[in-house]
């Protein structure tokens, strides 16, 4: 029964994405813009736009790998640059793909030395700041569009970037206030623990298996670990979040300028509140990365109340910027994997990443 249950959950977990990004690519974009047309708009990208558009990518790339980096002391740029390609392209593509990429990623930051205890705080703190910093683009973005009265009302997808806003501020807020509790106090760290091994004992006792004792001390030094490295580190880490957002961002508005889209039909404000809006809809993982649930939604919010040729650039833009942020990865991180596997140090003569 069980393993019927487990093939029934895997079967949805393919087919339901599978589904959505047929009903976007084979349906919902060529309504709004016939492909041909889309074709024909890329073929007349100009070598100098070409060459932007591609610079663009490559800050975004460098903005991802300065996050890696910023959360590990001691990890070359090249290294960070490796890892991330190899389990980005993992969790684009792969189905519960994040948890896959979690394991590639120790794979190559282990043979270059890393410690499980190390791992273990680099994969909770970056998910930790990740996650809070999705949480905050949306209402910052509403925030900035409201102050400078870009802010329109009567829109649907306004109303939709502005409830999704507000249930994501509320989300963050309560986020910041876990983290900041679990951080500073060591007791609430301590009961997290306890009830964390009460739970695994419970878990352990029905596979009749005995539970590891040593889970409420791993948490609190889990607690003690992130501590120390968000003291030397929250700022850098902060600041390389706010860079993977701009880097997103800066690849999409080059992208709408580079397929002809001009500020007077899609200004800043409204590449600004798209933007936001992908993060909304990225925060329901229905596919892998959001695909064809973004591109879908980005489009149609972009191209409302364009003419034919306008939506058409639109939709070449949003699919330009796309391959550029989520198609590119998956084209070097098997580059980068076959890299680590030819050059990664033999057994027992790992090189040690700096401790922090």
């Amino acid at each position: 029964m069980g393993t019927t249950g487990g093939r029934g959950r895997r079967a949805v977990g393919v087919l339901v994405p599978a589904a959505v990004c047929v009903a976007a690519f084979g349906y919902g974009l060529p309504k709004l813009a016939p492909y041909h047309g889309v074709l024909g708009t890329l073929r007349a990208l100009t070598s100098g736009w070409a060459v932007l558009v591609l610079a663009a990518a490559a800050l975004n790339l460098l903005a991802n790998w300065l996050f890696i980096a910023a959360a590990i002391p001691g990890l070359p740029l090249r290294r960070a640059a490796a890892v991330n390609l190899a389990s980005t392209a993992v969790a684009n593509t792969v189905p519960a793909g994040g948890a896959v990429s979690v394991g590639v990623s120790w794979r190559m930051l282990s043979s270059w030395g890393l410690s499980r205890r190390s791992f273990a705080v680099y994969t909770g703190v970056t998910g930790v700041w990740s996650t809070l910093a999705k949480l905050a683009t949306p209402s910052a973005v509403v925030l900035v569009l409201a102050a400078t009265g870009r802010l329109t009302s009567g829109n649907g997808a306004v109303a939709t970037l502005c409830g999704g806003a507000t249930i994501c501020a509320a989300a963050f807020v309560a986020g910041v206030a876990v983290v900041r509790r679990s951080l500073r106090d060591e007791r609430a760290a301590r009961a997290v623990g306890r009830e964390a091994q009460r739970w695994a004992d419970r878990l352990f006792r029905l596979a009749r298996r005995t539970a590891p004792t040593t889970i409420a001390a791993a948490v609190v030094r889990f607690r003690d670990d992130a501590v120390e490295l968000l003291r030397v580190r929250s700022r850098r880490l902060t600041l390389a979040s706010i860079g993977n957002d701009l880097g997103w961002l800066l690849v999409f508005q080059t992208c709408l300028l580079a397929c002809g889209v001009p500020q007077s039909q899609v200004p800043w404000s409204r590449c600004l509140a798209g933007f936001a809006l992908a993060r909304v809809l990225s925060a329901v993982p229905v596919t892998p990365g959001g695909v064809g649930v973004i591109e879908m939604g980005l489009t149609a919010y972009l191209a409302a109340g364009l003419d034919a040729a306008g939506a058409t650039r639109v939709t070449a833009a949003v699919l330009l910027a796309r391959a550029l942020t989520y198609v590119l990865p998956i084209v070097l991180g098997p580059v980068a994997y076959a890299g680590w596997r030819l050059r990664r140090p033999a057994q027992g003569t790992e090189t040690a990443v700096a401790e922090r």
